[in-house]
């Protein structure tokens, strides 16, 4: 056996099932739920010690998915042979180090919340060892992500195949959104026109409304962002099946959602209508290496749906405070970003 047909047993014997990638997805889960439930007790006041209820929740996920990957690690050793660091299954490699950056960092927090008490609001997310434990969080929770970029064989995946690194990449992008629910949209929804009212009485000083709108159309501008980049990543790689674009809306709405207590529930059908739109028109232009055009359309398409959808709720319920020129200025120069992001994501590789 020459050495290139040794690496390829020995990566062939690494490679777990789908169904072991599904038992990773819920771990992940569980901890994706302790950092949000977490989330939501800071944003209400209810931390007041690291020996929390939602604490146990957060560091029990983790344990979970230590103890899993472990477990992984030890039967892969088993079945591959080779040192411990050649018998890391396929994609799990960086999710291992996760493990120990995550470990290291919860040891921190806690000497951390002892010796300069608990943070509140944008302190706690800027916390060195909370960034740390987000350090590890994302290298363990997009695993199985890697794990499906590296199966060459799935390129038109069905959904029990897909799940698995989809699910990687909404709850690995919900771990990057909650560090900037300081920046979510919906949460402050800057536009309305109650809000413009509620700054212009309270300050009366037009620099502070100027300042009110750069602030909203960065929000709205790093949102189309932090919504559009796993849509290109998934594009790139798979053939994807009809409803990504949806799911992945509608769930990372409803994880951000989870941190007012679902007071702006109508932020997960406003993404769920401008995702519903995104599949339709993949399904209806079927980009693939020949029409890399049609992944453009999609790019535009997309946040020009959002955006549009969410301002005309916005209308609806509370009326928009912003200018015209503003306000619709703001979706197209969205649908600029998008597509500029588009451009970096699938260029002539996919040609």
């Amino acid at each position: 056996m020459n050495m290139l047909q040794l690496s390829a047993s020995m990566s062939s014997k690494r490679t777990i099932t789908t169904n072991k990638h599904y038992m990773t997805i819920v771990f992940g889960m569980w901890l994706i739920a302790g950092v949000f439930i977490d989330g939501f007790a800071h944003n209400h006041g209810a931390v007041e010690t690291f020996f929390t209820p939602w604490h146990a929740i957060l560091y029990s996920g983790f344990l979970a998915s230590a103890v899993w990957m472990a477990w992984l690690l030890y039967q892969s050793k088993q079945t591959s042979g080779g040192t411990w660091v050649q018998a890391a299954p396929t994609g799990y490699g960086l999710g291992l180090i996760g493990v120990a950056v995550f470990l290291l960092g919860g040891l921190g927090d806690m000497g951390w919340h002892i010796i300069f008490s608990i943070e509140q609001n944008v302190d706690a997310l800027l916390s060195p060892t909370h960034l740390m434990l987000l350090i590890g969080a994302l290298l363990i929770l997009s695993s199985p992500f890697r794990a499906g970029w590296s199966n060459r064989a799935m390129t038109a995946p069905s959904w029990r195949e897909f799940a698995p690194p989809f699910l990687s990449v909404v709850i690995t992008a919900g771990a990057v959104s909650f560090f900037l629910m300081y920046a979510w949209m919906f949460r402050y929804n800057l536009p309305a026109a109650p809000v413009i009212d509620w700054y212009w009485n309270r300050y009366y000083d037009e620099n502070i409304a100027q300042n009110n709108e750069v602030r909203g159309l960065t929000y709205l501008l790093l949102n189309t962002l932090v919504f559009m980049y796993p849509v290109f990543l998934l594009m790139k790689r798979w053939r994807i099946p009809f409803g990504t674009i949806t799911l992945l809306f509608a769930l990372l709405t409803a994880l951000m959602s989870v941190l007012d207590g679902f007071s702006n529930y109508p932020s997960i059908i406003i993404a769920c209508a401008a995702g519903l739109v995104g599949d339709l028109i993949y399904r209806w232009l079927q980009p693939d290496e020949g029409r890399i055009w049609a992944y453009r359309v999609v790019a535009i398409a997309v946040p020009t749906a959002l955006w549009s959808f969410y301002y005309a709720w916005m209308q609806l319920s509370d009326g928009i405070g912003w200018s015209t020129e503003l306000w619709s200025g703001s979706i197209i120069e969205a649908a600029l970003a998008s597509l500029g992001l588009s451009l970096l994501a699938i260029s002539k590789s996919k040609e």
